[in-house]
């Protein structure tokens, strides 16, 4: 027997019953399940806002059996478009690009060539687990949304197919090879993973607790809060015990009463905050991030099991971002920014992210990844600021209102309360511009350049010249004679902007990232 022939009966039979990657195939009946499941949860995921027209339901005796309806009708709805979309959904892998055809009622075709493909995202939702079923998102470069999706697939099967797309050299072997080789080959690239670095439940719950989106609260609570009859509340038996507790155990000091009032709202975010560790330890643990030769694969996920891949030459800025929060446990958040889409990080417009990240693990980190940078990637010490022609510009601008209710005061004779509303507000606007101008400037390294910015928190954000693709340099007739400029760097995964900059340093560095792009020249797109 050769080595090119099955050993054994039942792998001949494996062979025969593996359909070639260059057929068309269908995906199974059960991505009906898988797109149902996902609408719901795109539904689900906006309830946030969905809150307060529940409340106001309930709140006028809106019939229980009226949701009901909605909701099978809904279920429905969405069950007969997902047939539908199973029907017409086809996909084949030839040499050189991965075809798909779907559609509603029109069919469409996609033809996407392997080598612009940008991530590969392997999941595992709760649903598909026991039947041992997974789903690949595909992204290409610059794609506004999910270029492909394929669900329902065998398991094993999704891990071989994600490594023909990431491993474009060997495509052309492996699409007319065995089962069993093709297997070898997962199986070696599985093996082979260099780690990177791990987080611990703790660094998770950490994570979760200093990147919560307090906005998400005050969307939740204003609409609530304008349902409520707020008279009939003070007037209750309960509000008027407790308002009596708290002036007896403060005797009507109001520093007493300001601690109390400031540790209620404490407990209150807190207990929001709950919301952001949950999410955080359900998607993420556990999270591991390895190199797989040239691409990053993140994986991790409680519920849903996810695989992220990320080709290392696509990586456009490294940001790295510590929330006002993140700065009293001394953590940061790293996103490895890509070329702009939907990204890694589906429907939250965010990039692959390592999360609670300090300071001592930066160095090691990007020590693993050398082709980042020839020289070590660490956080800068100190920047230089922008120029504060910029602040005058603006610092003047809160009181423009205040101005005017001031002489409508002395004319109209209006609420003083206002005007003095007014004052507050063009004080603390005034003091957060300062705070923006003190918080924006740069570092200019051999080959990169560090923006720092932020207003409560940090963002430092690292470019690299060789990936900058435009410079656009404005001077109002002002900057011209102050010599100053307004310089704003093109890259694939957006803007970076750096006003009111010496003309200087601009044009250095133009000049160098024309340099780096001329004698250094690589095709990362």
């Amino acid at each position: 027997m050769t080595d090119d022939q099955p050993s054994s009966a039942h792998e001949q039979a494996n062979i025969k019953q593996t359909p070639s990657l260059t057929d068309w195939k269908a995906l199974s009946p059960w991505s009906i399940l898988s797109f149902v499941f996902g609408s719901l949860k795109n539904i689900l995921s906006n309830g946030y806002a969905l809150i307060p027209i529940f409340y106001a339901g309930w709140s006028n005796d809106v019939s229980i059996m009226w949701v009901i309806d909605g909701f099978i009708v809904l279920l429905i709805l969405l069950t007969s478009f997902a047939f539908i979309q199973w029907r017409k959904f086809r996909y084949r892998i030839s040499t050189e690009q991965l075809d798909v055809k779907r559609g509603l009622f029109f069919t469409k075709k996609d033809e996407i060539p392997l080598n612009r493909i940008q991530n590969i995202r392997f999941e595992q939702p709760f649903y598909f687990k026991p039947l041992k079923l997974a789903v690949l998102v595909i992204e290409t470069a610059g794609s506004s949304k999910d270029e492909a999706k394929l669900t329902a697939l065998d398991a094993q099967h999704a891990q071989i197919l994600k490594q023909h797309l990431l491993q474009l050299n060997d495509v052309s072997e492996t699409v007319t090879s065995k089962d069993d080789e093709t297997s070898k080959i997962a199986m070696k690239a599985t093996t082979s993973d260099q780690p990177i670095i791990k987080r611990s439940l703790k660094e998770l719950i950490i994570f979760g607790f200093y990147q919560n989106n307090f906005i998400w609260f005050a969307i939740i609570a204003g609409p609530v809060a304008g349902q409520i009859e707020w008279e009939k509340v003070a007037q209750s038996p309960l509000i008027k015990t407790s308002i009596e507790w708290v002036n007896q155990a403060t005797h009507d000091s109001f520093m007493l009463q300001l601690i109390m009032i400031s540790s209620l709202f404490i407990m209150g975010y807190l207990l929001f905050s709950a919301i952001s560790v949950l999410a955080s330890v359900l998607k993420y643990h556990p999270y591991s991030l390895d190199k797989h030769q040239q691409t990053l694969q993140r994986s991790g996920g409680v519920i849903a099991h996810q695989q992220d891949a990320l080709a290392i030459k696509r990586i456009q800025v490294i940001h790295f971002q510590q929330p006002l929060l993140a700065r009293f446990v001394n953590r940061w958040t790293l996103f490895l920014k890509q070329v702009k889409g939907n990204e890694v990080e589906e429907r939250t417009k965010q990039h692959m992210l390592i999360p609670s990240i300090k300071n001592a693990e930066i160095e090691s980190i990007f020590s693993m990844l050398p082709s980042l940078s020839p020289s070590v990637i660490t956080l800068p010490t100190d920047y230089t600021g922008i120029n504060i022609a910029w602040l005058y510009k603006r610092i003047w601008l809160p009181f423009i209102p205040f101005s005017i209710l001031l002489g409508l005061f002395f004319t109209l004779d209006i609420d003083i309360k206002l005007v003095e509303f007014a004052f507050v507000a063009a004080i603390l606007a005034s003091l957060l511009l300062y705070i923006r101008y003190k918080r924006w400037g740069y570092v200019l390294e051999q080959d990169a350049v560090w923006q720092h910015s932020g207003l409560l928190g940090r963002d430092w954000k690292r470019i690299p010249f060789e990936k900058i693709q435009h410079v656009k340099v404005t001077q109002t007739a002002r900057q011209k004679t102050q010599q100053l400029a307004y310089l704003e760097l093109g890259l694939a995964s957006g803007a970076i902007i750096l006003p009111y900059i010496p003309i200087e340093v601009a044009n250095t560095l133009i000049a160098r990232s024309l340099n780096t792009v001329s004698t250094q020249y690589k095709q990362w797109i």
